[in-house]
């Protein structure tokens, strides 16, 4: 076996020499290697119970934890890779790991990609400097390298060091006593994707101010303060490689003549175990050359002392002077760490098993978190391993406020498009509710959520309003309430307030439409925010959300989207499953029930496709590969069926017959379900599919559209395909969520309107699976172009979250 192993590694090895290579670096000093990493392995340890990965403290053992298959990963050297198996663990070098360690494509990182620690400092400056009204940069302290008067690593590169600099966000013409949130990234150096994340949510909480009412009131009415950076010069090391090192740059505790710094040994202090809460209890090293080196002293650095004294002036202590002693329910303040990777949202105490005073608080914000980047919701030692010296822990020990730590990812350094396709979609939504928390979070937390809230004028004094109060993430209690307040919170007094009604009448379950009608007319034209938040029966109020709206608008011109969702959901206070179709009122910003599927027997399928006749007949295909429809027997999902109604909306009634039989014509495979649908005015039909697809006069993929000429319809179908429109002409081709799910033609003027499976964009153009999109073609068929614009915002008006699998327009 062992033999096995070796041989394995030296593969590797050889994979890893040849990249060396590549990368042409020299050796320096006694201790130097051949390039980055060059020796290098990520295994796979295994271990029996997680307090084992405490044994492992002196390696460099990577934020993931296989809980089911148990084991860890870690960065080795040769000479620590015998170590272990002499030690009698069991090993297995993780290839793909190790590749990408050794990606000689990191070369590349810093140029066009992730920002330096320059640039993120530049970026700073643009934006204050663009908004000094709302923005103020904060030097707290300096580097290292700052503080000595400049440091030179071994082989020679200068680095005098680094203000260390925070980001204000508040709107400073607005007084009084505001929460605060703290976001701080990359206080472990190689983590080079949370630095971009904090900077993202920088620009969000700045670009939508005015624009945005939950960024507006957000800076309106908080602090928040962003660390892109809490270890520049650390940063600066990983851009000359890049390079691994996680550590700050400090060399005179040992280790010094290293280099370059490699994932199994580098100088610096890990400053992530360098806190003085908790110091050195657990989970660090004592050897400086490990990644976990805790340092001489805790505290001993002044990247986490001057943090430390930073935050100790934003969030009040709460806590008493015992590691037992719970903060109080209404302590304010709330503070995020971002790490990578492993996709966990991690929460006190990370030294112990034993449960934090406040962990019901601490897990209820964690698990809420978690429902919306995916993550897996825990304390680090019961589902990752032992530390000490953390931020985290520090945040909470002595302040009492609660404190999180994010593993963002999968990857210290995933190529750059991951994070605005993955790691900032996930993430936007928790850090957004961290904010709304803030005032007092372990309170908050308990309540429901306001969600899709439209507010649409009238036209005559009122607007209409209509959300949904949410408890099922948040406790799964009854909702009791839901109130509003125009213009200003309720802290901030002389708000004009009212409550909302349940849309069914009654309020008794966790999710419930709401809905109300304004009396506007006392307020000055030009825009208004409306706040709102629901309470549940345990009388816990949930965080505000907020929309604007103007009293003044002339109510706009109606337009109806029918719309079926992938999956049951609430729109406007309408309660639907996929089976289902609503109507939405463009104008007045009212949802309603059309058609419910469980009435008509289809209560265990999906209508993922379906069109509006002029005769006010139904034209539906489903999901499901077979399904019984009452008065047909067996359909299938390539085939089309029409459903004419004797009554619809909450009581739906009608009977079922053949409109189109796909397998007569082609539509044969699994592939070729029928997801999309358009009936022309001159009598053909447009349809695409859920995967690759070829018939007679016609072959393509998913996003995709064929027309077909009928010679007959029902259930014999005959006629002839062509291709209509090609989507990977126009961009539609680069990943699966651009899978066409929905379509409609404006036959006037020939405007297709289509809707993706997810995540889209084309020329001038991006959004979502809750969005519809206009394509003005210039060419169809085997060669299509198209001018695109945007024609719904399904988050916009309520249906946030949803995947619209089918639509229809009526003007």
């Amino acid at each position: 076996m062992k033999k096995q192993v070796w041989f394995d590694l030296l593969l590797v090895s050889i994979v890893i020499l040849g990249l060396a290579l590549l990368m042409d670096r020299g050796s320096i000093g006694a201790q130097a290697t051949s390039g980055p990493n060059s020796g290098d392995v990520v295994a796979r340890v295994y271990y029996q119970e997680i307090a084992d990965i405490e044994r492992l403290a002196e390696y460099d053992v990577w934020e993931y934890n296989n809980l089911r298959e148990k084991y860890v990963l870690v960065a080795l050297n040769e000479e620590q890779y015998q170590e272990l198996v002499e030690a009698g663990w069991r090993l297995e070098i993780d290839v793909a790991a190790t590749e990408e360690m050794h990606n000689v494509d990191l070369l590349r990182t810093f140029n066009g990609g992730y920002r330096t620690s320059d640039e993120l400092y530049a970026e700073l400056a643009t934006i204050n400097a663009a908004n000094p009204g709302l923005t103020e940069i904060i030097d707290y302290g300096d580097s290292y390298c700052k503080g000595i008067g400049g440091c030179t690593t071994p082989a020679g590169h200068s680095l005098p060091g680094y203000d260390l600099r925070a980001m204000r966000v508040t709107n400073e013409a607005i007084g009084g006593d505001k929460p605060v949130f703290v976001l701080m990234a990359n206080i472990h150096a190689r983590e080079i994707t949370t630095p971009e994340l904090a900077m993202r949510f920088l620009d969000w909480l700045i670009d939508g101010y005015g624009v945005n009412a939950d960024a507006t009131w957000l800076v309106d009415w908080h602090e928040i303060y962003i660390v892109p950076t809490a270890n520049p010069d650390g940063h600066w090391i990983v851009e000359l490689g890049p390079y691994y090192q996680r550590k700050n740059a400090n060399r005179s505790n040992g280790c010094s003549n290293y280099w370059p710094p490699t994932s199994s040994t580098q100088y610096g202090i890990d400053l992530n175990r360098n806190h003085t809460f908790e110091w050195n209890t657990g989970g660090s090293s004592s050897d400086p050359c490990t990644q976990t080196y805790r340092g001489p002293s805790a505290g001993s650095e002044p990247e986490v002392a001057q943090l430390q004294n930073f935050v100790l002036t934003l969030i009040p202590d709460q806590r008493g002077p015992n590691k037992t002693d719970p903060a109080p329910d209404n302590t304010t303040g709330i503070f995020i760490t971002l790490h990578s990777y492993g996709e966990l949202v991690l929460w006190p105490w990370g030294n112990t098993t034993t449960a934090a005073p406040n962990m019901t608080g601490l897990q209820d914000i964690g698990d809420k978190f978690a429902t919306y980047n995916g993550y897996q919701s825990c304390q680090p030692s019961l589902c990752l391993y032992s530390t000490s010296g953390t931020s985290d822990d520090w945040v909470y020990g002595v302040l009492g406020a609660p404190a999180f730590t994010f593993e963002v990812g999968a990857a210290f350094m995933p190529t750059y498009s991951t994070i605005d396709s993955v790691q900032w979609p996930e993430n936007r939504p928790a850090f957004i509710y961290a904010a709304k928390i803030a005032r007092t979070p372990y309170m908050t937390a308990r309540g429901p959520d306001a969600l899709n809230i439209v507010a649409g004028p009238t036209g005559s004094n009122s607007v209409n309003v209509t959300a949904t109060i949410n408890d099922s993430a948040n406790g799964g209690q009854a909702v009791a309430s839901a109130v509003y307040y125009i213009d200003t919170p309720p802290w901030a007094g002389g708000a004009l307030t009212g409550n909302l009604n349940a849309s069914d009448g009654s309020f008794n379950s966790p999710v419930e439409g709401v809905s109300a009608t304004i009396d506007t007319s006392g307020l000055s034209p030009g825009q208004h925010t409306l706040f709102i938040r629901g309470q549940d029966n345990a009388g816990n109020w949930g965080p505000f959300s907020a929309v604007f709206f103007d009293p003044a608008a002339p109510p706009p011109v109606s337009e109806l989207v029918y719309a079926s969702s992938s999956t049951s959901g609430t729109a406007g206070g309408v309660s639907f499953a996929d089976e289902d179709i609503l109507i939405y009122d463009t104008g007045t910003g009212i949802w309603s029930m059309f058609f419910d599927g469980s009435d008509v027997g289809l209560s265990s399928t999906d209508v993922d496709a379906f069109e509006l006749m002029g005769d006010g007949s139904l034209l539906l295909s489903l999901d499901s590969s077979t399904f019984s429809v009452s008065g047909l027997g067996t359909v299938e999902d390539r085939d089309i069926i029409k459903f004419t109604p004797t009554s619809t909306g909450s009581t739906t009634a009608g009977s079922f017959t053949w409109f189109f039989d796909g397998s007569d014509v082609g539509l044969t495979t699994s592939s070729e379900d029928i997801d999309a649908i358009e009936y022309t005015a001159d009598g053909k039909v447009i349809v695409s599919t859920l995967g690759s697809f070829g018939v007679t006069g016609a072959s393509g993929n998913d996003e995709d559209l064929i027309i077909f000429t009928p010679t007959s319809l029902g259930a014999t179908t005959s006629g002839a395909w062509a291709m209509h429109f090609d989507g990977s002409d126009v961009g539609l081709s680069t990943n699966s969520n651009e899978d066409v799910v929905g379509v409609w033609k404006d036959d006037p003027n020939g405007e297709i309107y289509l809707t993706t499976l997810g995540a889209f964009a084309v020329s001038g153009v991006s959004g979502d699976g809750a969005d519809i999109f206009i394509c003005t073609p210039g060419s169809l068929g085997s060669t299509t172009s198209c001018i695109f614009r945007m024609y719904w915002d399904g988050s916009a008006n309520g249906f946030a979250g949803e995947v619209l699998d089918a639509f229809s327009v009526v003007k």
